[in-house]
């Protein structure tokens, strides 16, 4: 069976990690996983959306960035991904995910950006501390826990990025947000 793939991929592949800081952070990875049920209120994001390889990251974020300096747009939040396929487990050619940022109601962004509503009130949530490697099996752990506990899955993946890579950031002190969005049984 082939290696889960994980957010360290998608970061490496946007050109955020170098192949040196992935083996560094892999190698100083931990994690002890706590999931939670949140309620929380819906918001309103812009994005761009994607279909395609996790290779085409960089462009995609990188046209996002773009996009919104020129537009004067201000994110209200911290970069956020969505993925409309899980993740974690063997990755196809082609996935749905995009990348954005909240923003305020108010904004209305123009084309390439898309202005899109989270309305998924009741997530499943669960802090990834450390690298990326192991943001799959954190994903795979939460879904164990969601049915475990009489939940089942009802949207998309969200990974809130509150700590993000940077030279002066230690692996072991990077922190990803996951949401699933869940109803009971």
């Amino acid at each position: 069976m082939k290696k889960k793939r994980s957010f360290l991929l998608i970061l490496a592949a946007a050109g955020i990690l170098s192949a040196g800081t992935a083996a560094h952070m892999s190698a100083d990875s931990f994690q002890d996983i706590r999931v939670t049920i949140k309620e929380i209120e819906t918001f309103a994001y812009c994005g761009v959306p994607h279909s395609g390889s996790f290779s085409d990251l960089s462009t995609v974020l990188n046209g996002l960035l773009g996009a919104m300096s020129n537009q004067n747009i201000a994110p209200s939040g911290d970069l956020i991904a969505i993925f409309h396929l899980s993740p974690s487990g063997e990755m196809p050619d082609r996935i749905e995910y995009e990348v954005g940022f909240p923003i305020t109601a108010q904004v209305w962004p123009q084309p390439p950006l898309q202005k899109k509503e989270w309305n998924h009130t009741r997530v499943a949530a669960a802090v990834h501390r450390g690298d990326y490697d192991g943001s799959a099996d954190t994903i795979e752990e939460m879904l164990t826990w969601i049915d475990a506990n009489g939940f089942q899955q009802e949207g998309p993946i969200l990974g809130r990025f509150t700590v993000i890579p940077s030279p002066d950031v230690r692996a072991r002190d990077l922190r990803t947000e996951i949401w699933i969005p869940v109803k009971k049984k």
